[in-house]
């Protein structure tokens, strides 16, 4: 993968770190190949980051930084739950090694904890908006709401990585689809 040399050096760098790690995980990463890729020499990587952990540190953050968005709670549970999910999966797409870098975790504990962390802000934040909808009763008061936000969460990540061309154009309806089942099986009756 050629970085283009216009970058600045440490986006270059961590894009380079990005692709690999996500290419080969934490251990099978190697240092070299993203120096090269980056177009710097090795000990600026050490320089910079200190060492392969910081740099998957770094090449993590620079992407989980692209946080998940917080939506006003002033909006209705579904179009808030639309948003947040439309959201994650813009993130993924623009990102398409960030899913593959957070489970590449394995060997770097900060990195693990980063990636646990991003995953429990993006369930934590879908299990707020369900709470809310109960407050304000558009959900019913026994629906279990750490279950729902985890079908969420784990639904949205995986039609948005999903490799299968036929349904790439489909996933905005498939994820309205979700929502929409989602939400029957929430609302009251």
């Amino acid at each position: 993968m050629a970085i283009a040399r216009e970058a600045p050096r440490r986006e270059r760098i961590l894009s380079a770190a990005a692709a690999e790690f996500a290419r080969h995980g934490f251990a099978g990463a190697r240092v070299e190949r993203i120096a090269a890729t980056a177009g710097v020499n090795k000990q600026l990587l050490f320089h910079y980051f200190g060492s392969k952990a910081g740099l998957h540190r770094a090449a993590l953050s620079s992407l989980l930084d692209h946080s998940i968005t917080t939506i006003p709670a002033s909006r209705a549970p579904v179009e808030r739950l639309r948003e947040l999910t439309a959201s994650l999966s813009a993130l993924i797409a623009s990102h398409p090694s960030l899913l593959t870098l957070v489970a590449s975790k394995a060997g770097n504990p900060d990195g693990a904890a980063m990636a646990s962390d991003w995953l429990s802000r993006g369930k934590q934040a879908v299990r707020q908006i369900l709470q809310d909808g109960q407050r304000a009763g558009y959900l019913r008061d026994d629906v279990e709401v750490d279950a729902v936000a985890e079908v969420i969460m784990g639904a949205t990540l995986g039609m948005t990585t999903a490799g299968d061309p036929e349904t790439a154009g489909r996933r905005d309806g498939y994820r309205d689809t979700l929502l929409r089942m989602t939400l029957d099986y929430c609302s009251w009756r």
